[in-house]
């Protein structure tokens, strides 16, 4: 029960999500798209968008790879706004190519003036 109004809760809070173009890339290729902000059931001041590329495991560890990008805020999210931040990223030569051993991910934190903090990861696979 208590899980069940949990989950009400959050129906109404802020949410992020990152829509990128493709989820298959190659080295040096540039994936882009936007960070989709939107407002819950009250005003709340934005401090921070910030996105990393992980290594996902098959045991379910996680490994930070880079941070894609940090962008400081100070803004008031209304409610039910609607806020697009557009988004690119090249990817390096550096980063090897998925395998069934692990994957990419795109880990994206919002984090608000009050300290809470919404989530969002996007599956990217990496080909030679």
């Amino acid at each position: 029960m208590l899980t069940y109004v949990k989950e009400l809760l959050r129906a109404g809070a802020p949410k992020v999500d990152l829509m990128i173009n493709t989820n298959e890339a190659m080295y040096q290729e540039v994936v882009s798209g936007s960070f989709h902000i939107k407002g819950g059931r009250k005003k709340l001041k934005l401090k921070r968008l910030e996105c990393s590329l992980i290594k996902e495991y098959q045991d379910g560890y996680e490994e930070k790879v880079e941070t894609v990008t940090t962008i400081l805020m100070s803004k008031f999210l209304h409610e039910k706004e609607d806020l697009i931040v557009p988004f690119t990223f090249q990817l390096s030569t550096k980063i090897e190519p998925s395998t069934p051993g692990f994957t990419y991910k795109f880990h994206t934190n919002l984090f608000f003036a009050d300290n809470k903090v919404r989530e969002d990861y996007d599956e990217l696979i990496i080909k030679e």
